[in-house]
């Protein structure tokens, strides 16, 4: 099968669930192609995610052929995207750090309000400083992000002086696959509650979808009812639920070492 092929059978799959799969169907951009592992059947695939550290594993399709696909993940540490059929799976293998029930949630573009964006910036690469100190002021900092999204999408954020009290951008987009999915959003603690990053999040969505962005995702916590509130009045409704983590992945049953 030639490599068009394959991201043909691979596109197919994604787009069978884009909501669910709009992070992959981002990875399956030519662009990730360097950062992006597939394991595929006829109906179900497997992303291993390179691009982070630890790598982020993702599945989907059916369960039958899922069981076959998980089972050839190597033992290693793993950020995880997984329904709950498939976290069955790996209950015997996976060893958690961490783990949050979620929420995907899509965008409905009917269902946006008018928020002003008086105050706000467009940032880039070059405020890659002012957002690392931005975000040293909690613990409870964004775990997905990487300075190279600065240059991909759109990020915003509100100014006191010369220090960022909030930002909001994307963790992934492709415009290629027509996909985004806004994250990083994160408010300076001293200055929660204000709906800082409410106007900053809907400032990333007015530009995702001047840019013509089809599939707009994010992820919240199902426990974080300040976040989900803040996203419905955005005009995003819950999707699915799915559990996000990291641990270590050990062998399947009847793998051994090399």
């Amino acid at each position: 099968m030639s490599e068009a092929e394959v991201d043909q059978r691979l596109s197919k799959l994604l787009e069978s669930d884009r909501v669910w799969c709009a992070y992959a169907l981002a990875d399956l951009d030519p662009a990730e192609a360097i950062h992006s592992t597939w394991l595929a059947s006829e109906k179900a695939v497997v992303l291993i995610y390179k691009g982070l550290d630890p790598p982020v594993l993702f599945a989907h399709g059916d369960p039958e052929e899922l069981i076959e696909l998980v089972n050839q993940v190597p033992c290693g540490v793993y950020q995880y995207t997984l329904k709950r059929t498939c976290r069955v799976m790996l209950t015997d293998r996976l060893q958690p750090k961490f783990e949050l029930h979620m929420w995907r949630m899509v965008l409905n573009p009917s269902d946006i309000p008018c928020i002003s964006n008086v105050g706000l910036e467009s940032l880039g690469p070059d405020d890659l400083p002012a957002i690392r100190r931005l975000f040293e002021s909690s613990t409870d900092l964004p775990d997905a992000f990487h300075e190279r999204q600065l240059a991909i999408g759109p990020f915003f954020g509100i100014r006191e002086g010369t220090e960022l009290l909030c930002i909001a951008g994307v963790h992934v987009l492709s415009q290629w696959a027509k996909v985004a999915a806004v994250g990083n959003v994160f408010t300076r603690p001293d200055r929660r509650g204000q709906g800082l990053a409410t106007r900053a999040s809907a400032a990333v969505v007015k530009a995702l979808l001047e840019q013509n962005i089809q599939t707009i995702v994010l992820n919240v916590a199902i426990d974080n009812e300040p976040a989900v509130r803040c996203y419905r009045r955005l005009g995003f409704r819950p999707y699915c639920d799915y559990y996000e983590g990291a641990g270590k992945l050990s062998l399947a049953v009847g793998e051994s070492q090399a």
